[in-house]
């Protein structure tokens, strides 16, 4: 029974634009059954990206009901240089018009306090962004300022010693 159901779903899903473009409806509605894809478990599947700090970024085809925590577990978790109190959904194309385009989801206060409200459930095209923190991108910062340190201290010394010859 529940083989059967996934199966009417799925079917729904991939081929209800199809029936409703015959029946005159908006371009949107069609484009939406397109989104999803059944998995090798009877699943169904959405593709979702995730770029930034998180140890393995990509497209990932997730089940339809993945939430953000579930999304960047796929990833290998977030980096420890991620900022994990600003995290960015972007929804993807083909949305409805009044949906919220960019949100910032703060996980460090779903983590400290387990409010399930947080996290957002993902849908189709959704892109995950996961930025570093100030202190990484200082330190990147200095880091490179060391390294131009070290070549101008090597150059003054070449320039010291040829001259002296």
């Amino acid at each position: 029974m529940k083989k059967a159901a996934v199966i009417l779903c799925t079917f729904v899903m991939l081929y209800g634009g199809t029936l409703l473009a015959q029946t005159g409806s908006s371009p949107q509605s069609r484009e939406l059954a397109a989104q999803y894809f059944l998995g090798s478990e009877d699943q169904i599947l959405m593709a979702v990206n995730v770029w930034g700090f998180v140890n393995r970024p990509g497209q990932y085809m997730v089940p339809y009901d993945t939430d953000l925590i579930s999304l960047l577990s796929y990833a290998g978790g977030p980096r420890e240089e991620a900022k994990v109190t600003s995290i960015r959904v972007v929804r993807g194309v083909g949305q409805k018009e009044e949906d919220e385009r960019v949100f910032e989801i703060d996980v460090k206060k779903f983590l400290e306090t387990g409010t399930a409200e947080l996290i957002p459930t993902l849908k189709p095209g959704d892109t995950v962004v996961v930025s570093g923190t100030t202190f990484h991108f200082v330190s990147r910062f200095f880091d490179f300022a060391w390294r131009i340190a070290a070549i101008v201290q090597v150059y003054a010394f070449v320039t010291y010693y040829a001259k002296r010859d």
